[in-house]
């Protein structure tokens, strides 16, 4: 009986290792790998460590707060390269080969979350090493991973979406939109009524679960709030990955 059981266990592992998401990521992580755009992500974290902590030592707040606006930036611009690379001609091949399209955006947000965090770790190590904290502690840098890691992803996985042949130009048309609104929302441009104010602050509601993280890795004060962010940041990822799929399912890729 323990045999057969092991026997179940071995097949069950090797069964999700070869899952058709699981599948398409590991591809898709070899080539951005040997492309080397991968290693060039991590030239740029070296980049972001001598533009903001030189010369002058920083505090682990500055280091979290500047983490999740540069490692943004970077999740935004690596996932766009990376899918670009993957959904190449020979792309048509693979998607041939699935039971379902939708697997393969899965995939191509697998990779794009999980590089996100050695990506960090190695943010954090370079800034450690170096010196350039004044006031590092082990509560300050854990809740900040815990701030920054799951919106990086979430800005992952909302780039490879909104990429081709997920999203159509119009889609991200629409994305665009609503990103000036809420940052005309922040701050006008010009004068306003209080009223009209009021109602284009509605836009802003989505990004609560990510100002509370942001909250949480510069504060280090974890609360109700906070966690509650967090839990629907990784609701947001579940449901991009769901409607990405469906707009892949329904893509006409002869127009692609």
């Amino acid at each position: 009986m323990i045999h057969t059981a092991n026997t179940k266990a071995t097949k069950t592992k090797t069964g999700l290792l070869r899952s058709p998401s699981l599948t398409v990521a590991r591809l898709t992580l070899a080539g951005y790998l040997r492309s080397g755009w991968m290693w060039g992500e991590f030239v740029v974290v070296v980049v972001f460590l001598a533009a903001l902590f030189f010369p002058y030592l920083e505090s682990t707040a500055y280091f979290n707060g500047t983490t999740i606006f540069s490692l943004g930036a970077l999740a935004i611009l690596g996932p766009t390269i990376m899918v670009r690379q993957a959904t190449s001609a020979r792309a048509y091949l693979l998607l041939a080969r699935l039971t379902s399209r939708a697997a393969y955006s899965r995939g191509l947000m697998l990779t794009a979350a999980l590089l996100r965090i050695p990506l960090y770790a190695f943010f954090l190590a370079l800034v450690l090493l170096a010196h350039r904290l004044t006031d590092p502690t082990a509560s300050t840098l854990f809740w900040g991973a815990v701030g920054i890691i799951p919106i990086t992803i979430l800005v992952a996985v909302l780039t490879v979406a909104l990429c081709t042949p997920m999203a159509t130009r119009l889609k991200r048309i629409y994305f665009l939109a609503w990103v000036a609104l809420v940052l005309f929302s922040f701050k006008p441009i010009f004068a306003i009524p209080a009223w009209l104010e009021t109602v284009l602050s509605i836009s802003q509601i989505p990004l609560w679960p990510v100002a509370e993280c942001y909250t949480l890795s510069v504060t280090g004060n974890a609360d109700l709030f906070s966690l509650l962010g967090l839990l629907l940041i990784a609701c947001y990822c579940i449901l991009i990955a769901l409607v990405a799929g469906y707009w892949l399912e329904k893509r006409e890729l002869l127009l692609y």
